[in-house]
């Protein structure tokens, strides 16, 4: 399984290579009237770039890492690493993207969440629909079959009015090879503490994403980072990729310092307990760069001289012991 992971992480790296190198004209998951947002320079362009700048990066970040992402669908559907508790056997289908730290800004009211990630969910429908990702596996094995999406949207300041809502992003479902549902769900807690919650399971994710997260400004993000180094074995969270967005790219750089710094201690954490084994704890993926799905909008700030830009840069990682096969 080791093996296999390396071999789909280089197959992943050299797919995402020749993404940059390509002229953004077509989007396999982006229609070409959002993507036009982030091409043209009209005032309602850039307007347009700030409300679809979510969606718009959950979608690059799911058509790059999407080998990634279903060879460990298929592992898990397998038996291997994570092992499966009876809900999520009966959720295999699901694709599972949670998204860490928000608040107000991403769930202040229904319409706030739905313009915020409900394109995504459509655009992922009609990805499905057309089979387009399925061009896009490591090798002949079918990939698993997705019929349901699920954002699990979490942070200590996730409002008391949402918490026990389940809010439907999808104007209709599809019985044509797209989505049957995408709903969001909350949790008002930070990602490395347990979920309290008796009347809702977290699932094991996908892909993790913190939007505008200011990592390297907020101590409070060091216990999750942490916890996700070293989750493993039949945990939830192993092996998870994780998409972190900043404001500039210089905060983008400061924010993988810490990330580095916390899989280090992660390792010597490791090394001090009974398991020997040396797994991989955090590769990167991809190193702080300018995200193409930035938003236009200057998010004006008195207090430094920089431009900021909500999802301005961004890098990912691959969290988590990766020898976990039973």
């Amino acid at each position: 399984l080791q093996t296999s992971l390396g071999s789909v992480i280089n197959f992943t790296s050299q797919s995402i290579q020749s993404m940059e190198r390509q002229n953004i004209n077509n989007h396999a998951i982006i229609p070409s009237g959002p993507l036009a947002a982030f091409r043209r320079s009209t005032p309602k362009a850039k307007s347009s770039s700030a409300n679809l700048s979510r969606s718009a990066t959950l979608s690059e970040a799911v058509l790059r890492l999407w080998p990634l992402i279903s060879f460990r669908r298929r592992m898990r559907v397998m038996g291997f690493g994570e092992l499966m508790s009876q809900h999520e056997t009966k959720c295999s289908k699901t694709l599972t993207i949670h998204i860490l730290g928000c608040d107000r800004v991403e769930c202040s009211s229904e319409e706030t969440l739905r313009k915020s990630v409900g394109p995504f969910a459509r655009w992922m429908s009609a990805a499905l629909q057309s089979g387009v990702l399925s061009t896009m596996q490591t090798s002949s094995a079918e990939a698993p079959q997705i019929d349901s999406l699920v954002l699990e949207i979490s942070g200590p300041n996730v409002p008391d009015w949402i918490l026990s809502r389940e809010i439907n992003l999808l104007p209709s479902s599809s019985e044509l090879g797209g989505l049957v549902s995408a709903i969001a769900v909350f949790h008002q807690r930070e990602y490395h503490e347990p979920n309290t919650d008796e009347a809702s399971d977290v699932l094991t994710p996908d892909l993790a994403v913190a939007f505008n997260a200011g990592i390297w400004g907020y101590d409070s993000w060091k216990p999750t980072l942490s916890f996700m180094c070293q989750s493993e074995g039949n945990d939830s969270y192993a092996c998870t990729p994780f998409i972190i967005t900043a404001y500039t790219i210089e905060e983008c750089e400061d924010d993988a310092e810490v990330i580095s710094e916390v899989a280090e201690e992660a390792v010597v954490k490791r090394m001090q307990s009974s398991k020997h084994d040396n797994a991989v704890l955090a590769h990167q993926l991809w190193a702080p760069e300018s995200n193409p799905f930035s938003s236009r909008i200057e998010r004006k700030t008195a207090s430094v001289p920089r431009k900021y830009y909500e999802n301005n840069a961004w890098q990912a990682w691959l969290l988590g012991p990766s020898t976990s096969a039973k």
